[in-house]
């Protein structure tokens, strides 16, 4: 991401996080008047990353939910690749922070054999992998887990209601699919102090209550749910299609002015003087949808976000699941996931080596202006405490890749007279009337990442290498003087090199390359280096892996490396290899690259 800010204007650049910081979730933070915004963090320790802003486009790293000691008791070192911490939910329930959220993908043998109890594997089993952490900061202490017993699927969501009542709400696999990968989003009623789900009594149904299977005929993966009371409205968004190329995100509603529980009984006590009632999925369950009646509808105009129907040619793809805030000056605005794809030689092949990163759009809420009808009618009503529908980046309608936003907005004004939705910085801020630098070349915009000093995640139980998130498709990384550099994307994709001494004897040094490609092993040895090349790096450049050699500024060799020039004064390539095998098209998985480099090295 970058943002900048003069002459009363911020620009914010989309990602505004970039790497793998997946599955976004934000709240605005009435007491400390910012926005507050979470990320899945998979394998990685520390997990759960927050970060917080107060004008949407400078965001600051503040904590971490998951420590070590969390992890462990998460199981978190014992899961397999793309396991772990998947998509969170952040709000404030009970005057406490809450985040909701997924384990999975547990080892339990690993896990037995790592020192866990058969008693934390059955709590953990038992809720599948859900649970909830609070704190009374953001900061932390966080304290938990704790695991909701009964609790089925991924992708928990927790909502407070205006009548008081919490509903834990989360996807699962339909129960009697009507075709593969069609899922089923749940609610219950939780209480937020022992964090156990609610058995409603025969009264109210009982158990969970099945609200939606998905917008349309063989709509896959309704996933990410999350309830939101706007008015006299309960709105229900879910991400459709998965976190693919169909990935889109939905809504729907329900009038509830009394709470959406008077609302279901209400729906309930209609489907029983109908003498017709709807199946529920399981004994102890009940359902508020079948062919022609549902408590929720939908949105005519869904998907209200997706890139899908952009074709290939977008670099921005997969996107969806989506959260919503009200900023108090800057009015409506969603973070979606979205995956920023690299061209491949081939027709239609796209690559992604960053993983899954969080953008931003504004919203607004819209009534349609007449109802069409054949005879008229006049321009249609509008009922008190009725928002309308979302519409998300209103006259762009996809993800916004810079937005221009004037600072000095009156209170309540939106959207902004001096807010536009363009292609990069330099073209909004002449859209705005902001006075414009020259724009920065390619390489100079290239990345060098500092892998030693900034890397602090671990993976699962590797203690022994630290991490960091490889952040742009188009990057150097240096490989430390006399060290090891590691580049991972999973446990059987990744690359390792090493620089070490020849001999005792002289300063000659080699370089060794390891691929590990599907869990196959390439060996690659160079050397001696050419005397007078300083450094070591890796460039990651148009689905090309070069290791080369430079002498004083990595980038400006990095420059003539990525123009092909094989050999020149700033640098001598050692080799290119075929990136494809990183990127999470080839891995397969969740996740994004990681660089990283080993403990006992950056301790030296």
């Amino acid at each position: 991401m970058t943002t900048t800010s003069s002459s009363a204007i911020t620009t914010i650049t989309n990602p505004v996080l970039t790497g793998m910081y997946p599955d976004p979730t934000w709240m605005w933070d009435v007491d400390s008047n910012r926005i507050a915004m979470v990320n899945s963090s998979f394998e990685l320790v520390p997990g759960l990353p927050i970060h917080v802003s107060d004008d949407l486009g400078h965001w600051t790293h503040l904590a971490d939910a998951i420590d070590e000691a969390m992890a462990r008791r998460l199981l978190i070192p014992f899961v397999e690749d793309s396991g772990g911490v998947y998509a969170p939910t952040l709000r404030k329930v009970g005057g406490k922070y809450v985040i909701v959220c997924t384990i999975a993908r547990i080892d339990a043998e690993a896990a037995r054999r790592g020192g866990v109890t058969d008693n934390e594997l059955e709590a953990a089993i038992r809720a599948e992998g859900n649970f909830a952490i609070t704190a009374e900061r953001l900061e932390g202490p966080w304290s938990g887990p704790y695991w909701i017993d009964g609790a089925e699927g991924i992708d928990p969501d927790v909502f407070e209601d205006s009548d008081g009542s919490v509903y834990w709400t989360q996807t699962r696999p339909a129960v009697d699919p009507q075709w593969e990968g069609q899922t089923e989003v749940w609610t219950q009623r939780i209480d937020p102090e022992t964090w156990t789900l609610i058995d409603d009594g025969e009264a109210a149904g009982c158990g969970k209550t099945v609200i939606w299977r998905g917008y349309g005929v063989e709509a896959v993966w309704a996933e990410g749910p999350h309830l939101y009371r706007i008015d006299d409205y309960v709105y229900l968004m879910t991400a459709e299609g998965g976190t693919s190329f169909e990935h889109s995100e939905m809504v729907m509603r329900v009038y509830a002015p009394n709470g959406l529980k008077a609302a279901m009984g209400e729906f309930e006590r209609d489907v029983q003087a109908s003498g017709t009632p709807i199946p529920a999925p399981r004994d102890n369950e009940r359902c508020v949808l079948d062919t022609h009646r549902r408590l929720f509808h939908a949105n005519k105009k869904n998907p209200i976000l997706t890139h899908r129907q952009l074709g290939l040619a977008e670099q921005v793809q997969c996107v969806g699941h989506t959260d919503l805030i009200h900023h108090p000056e800057l009015g409506w605005w969603i973070v979606s996931l979205g995956v920023r794809e690299t061209k491949g030689a081939d027709p239609g092949e796209l690559l992604s080596y960053l993983g899954r990163e969080p953008f931003i759009a504004p919203l607004t809420w819209e009534h349609n202006p007449a109802d069409w009808k054949l005879d008229g009618g006049g321009a249609p009503s509008t009922p008190q405490g009725d928002p309308g529908w979302p519409v998300v980046a209103p006259g762009l309608g996809r993800l916004p890749k810079c937005i221009a936003i004037a600072q000095d907005v009156p209170a309540g004004q939106f959207p902004p007279a001096d807010m536009v939705l363009v292609e990069d910085d330099r073209a909004a801020r002449v859209a705005i009337g902001a006075s414009v630098s020259e724009p920065v070349s390619a390489d100079e915009a290239r990345p060098v990442m500092d892998v030693d000093g900034t890397a602090v995640e671990i993976v699962r139980a590797e203690r022994g290498v630290r991490y960091a998130r490889v952040t742009s498709d188009d990057c150097v990384i240096p490989v430390p003087a006399c060290g090891t550099l590691i580049v991972r994307q999973n446990s059987t994709h990744h690359v390792t090199v090493r620089v070490e001494p020849m001999s005792d004897a002289d300063s000659s040094r080699r370089v060794t390359c390891t691929i590990v490609r599907a869990g196959q092993t390439q060996e690659h040895e160079y050397g001696p280096l050419q005397p007078g090349m300083a450094g070591v790096a890796l460039l990651l450049h148009r689905n090309v892996l070069t290791l080369f050699t430079y002498d004083g500024d990595v980038r400006e060799a990095a420059a003539h490396v990525a123009a092909g020039e094989d050999g020149c004064a700033a640098g001598v390539v050692l080799d290119r290899y075929d990136a494809r095998f990183l990127s999470t098209e080839w891995a397969g998985g969740f996740v994004g690259c990681m660089a990283g480099v080993p403990v006992d090295e950056r301790e030296r």
